[in-house]
């Protein structure tokens, strides 16, 4: 056998054997991965038509608080609307409309119905206090979360009055763990101490 027949031998040995290495290297790597739980792979250990269940149920007490806090029949624009998010927990959502004094109809603006003139630093403490009462009477609808998880209340809140387009809207996010529920809800923490560990942004 000729010298560049076998080095062509040789080759096409070393390809093969590089070519079987590299296949065995990803399975190898497909196996750990599946194993060890990875993200890419992972199965939830979860009941999602119960927890979408929960979180239709949680939407709709949402809207119902809301209703209650902001009568004006404008204020929320469309219901509150929830999801859950691998990792971090569920997320609920709404727009909601303040200082809304005139109303259009099909015959022109009227005077919106109204309590009585409220600030906007005002509404928006009475949406915080109003949103963190519920987290504390009804977060334990989610009782499949994991401790580390969160529900999370984000607010999208329009001032009607506000002339500055970038002062216009306020978003307020207040959100909580599902392990301080579990706290609250067992009552080895006060709601004042449930109060102080809310998270709270408001930009």
């Amino acid at each position: 056998m000729s010298i560049t027949w076998k080095k062509t031998i040789n080759i096409c040995e070393h390809y093969s054997h590089a070519r079987a290495t590299v296949k065995a290297c990803w399975i190898s790597i497909l196996w750990v991965l599946l194993l060890s739980g990875s993200s890419a792979f992972a199965v939830l250990d979860l009941d999602l038509g119960v927890l979408k269940k929960n979180t239709q149920i949680f939407e709709t007490i949402v809207g119902e608080i809301l209703t209650q806090t902001f009568p004006n029949p404008f204020a929320l624009t469309g219901e509150a609307e929830g999801s859950y998010v691998q990792g971090y927990g569920v997320v609920v959502s709404f727009h909601l409309n303040i200082n809304r004094s005139r109303i259009r109809t099909p015959f022109g603006e009227i005077p919106a119905r109204t309590e009585g003139p409220r600030s906007n630093a005002e509404q928006l403490n009475l949406l915080r206090e109003s949103m963190v009462r519920c987290l504390a009477d009804y977060g334990m609808a989610f009782k499949q979360l994991e401790a580390e998880e969160r529900i999370s209340i984000n607010a999208h809140v329009e001032d009607r009055n506000e002339l500055d387009a970038t002062k216009k809207t306020t978003i307020v996010v207040i959100s909580t763990s599902k392990r301080d529920l579990d706290l609250l809800t067992t009552e080895k923490i006060s709601f004042e101490q449930f109060e102080d560990r809310i998270r709270v942004l408001q930009y």
